[in-house]
């Protein structure tokens, strides 16, 4: 009679490659998913960032002026208070046109915010507010 150790042998080297391939994805699947996490915390400070800097801006003397005035810019670290050192995010303001008939009442901005290390833009949000009228 043969001995069947051999096979017992192979089929714990074939149990142990496939656990073995499971685990790789695994890790894989948890390495993929802090990389998303990270992405969708840095996307939610920008649109927190985007969001009070419009409030902030609106009615604000810098983009009531005419063309010719560049983009107001702010910096900001890591949690999202201003800095001047290391900044991680960048919010830009910009004016935008508005409708002819509307331009004496309504004024119109985007802001944009930026991940400083990349330029890469992670969020921006287009914004209005009526003029005071006097």
């Amino acid at each position: 009679m043969k001995s069947k150790a051999p096979l017992v042998m192979m089929e714990q080297m074939v149990m142990i490659l496939v656990f073995a391939l499971a685990a790789a994805l695994c890790m894989r699947a948890f390495v993929l998913s802090s990389s998303l996490s990270e992405e969708a915390e840095r996307r939610d400070v920008a649109v927190l960032l985007c969001e009070n800097t419009a409030e902030g801006c609106k009615g604000m003397e810098k983009l009531e002026g005419g063309a010719g005035e560049g983009p107001y810019t702010a910096y900001y670290d890591a949690q999202g208070a201003p800095t001047e050192t290391d900044p991680v995010y960048r919010v830009q303001v910009e004016r935008v046109d508005v409708e002819e008939a509307l331009a004496g009442t309504l004024a119109k901005a985007v802001a944009r915010a930026f991940d400083q290390a990349t330029g890469r833009e992670l969020y921006h949000l287009e914004f209005a507010w009526q003029r005071e009228v006097s």
